[in-house]
């Protein structure tokens, strides 16, 4: 039979017929509450070895631990070396990257002449898939927003299933219009392709119209973002 008890006078405690002081009570309850904790670890060890619970408890509203995101590398910039060609027909000295030729004139389209419009366009000999084009037309729209509509009709004509977006913005300090569309060239290139273009007029009643044209692929629109770019801030136009 154990038995415990307190010795009168609160001196001692007998457990196991062992008389106990009270400095020898505290030492047995600190050693039990050590191998209590040892114990639950063991336990939380075995049933989460990798203590994910925990990680999950001191993140709220997470349902699983959290992970590193790594951080993107950033975009390479493009870098061209550029050309300006005086368009005296166009009263326009448009800036070309040195890697593209010109290919087309309008001289010899009679139905430009008779409306006194000109055209220019350039690509990189060999491969056109990255196209730069600047028009000019003797007459002024009735509005900016008037010809962006009637352009993005016209693109919608020719590829049905073009996707044109209009965007007011300035072109040396003049209104002007950006549009950038999306469309299927052809059947036989099923890759689509993006246009980015420039609507603007000059003091003197002209209007102009760079656009570039590439595939609707990374690389290639990475590249034909930066020509446009390129092209339409560095683009002198008699009269702008």
């Amino acid at each position: 039979m154990t038995e415990t008890g307190e010795a009168p006078g609160g001196r001692g405690a007998y457990r196991d017929g062992v008389r106990l002081t009270r400095r020898g009570r505290i030492a047995v309850g600190t050693l039990a509450a050590g191998v209590a904790a040892a114990l639950a670890a063991v336990l939380v060890s075995a049933v989460d070895p990798f203590g994910t619970e925990g990680a999950r408890r001191a993140a709220p509203g997470v349902s699983r631990p959290p992970r590193a995101t790594p951080t993107p590398s950033p975009t390479t910039p493009v870098v061209l070396d550029w050309e300006v060609h005086h368009e005296r027909k166009l009263r326009a000295w448009p800036a070309v990257p040195t890697t593209y030729a010109t290919v087309v004139h309008d001289d010899g389209d009679a139905s430009y002449r008779r409306r006194g419009s000109r055209i220019v366009e350039y690509v990189v000999p060999g491969d056109d898939s990255n196209r730069l084009r600047l028009t000019t037309y003797a007459h002024r729209p009735r509005s900016l927003s008037a010809w962006g509509a009637r352009e993005a009709a016209r693109l919608r004509e020719y590829w049905p299933d073009a996707e044109v977006h209009t965007e007011p913005v300035h072109f040396r300090d003049r209104p002007a219009l950006l549009l950038d569309a999306t469309y299927t060239f052809s059947p036989q290139t099923p890759t689509r392709t993006r246009r980015l273009q420039l609507l603007t007029t000059t003091a003197g009643g002209r209007s102009y119209d760079l656009y570039v044209e590439m595939p609707r692929v990374p690389a290639a629109e990475h590249i034909g973002r930066a020509v446009f770019q390129g092209a339409r801030d560095r683009l002198r136009i008699d009269g702008a």
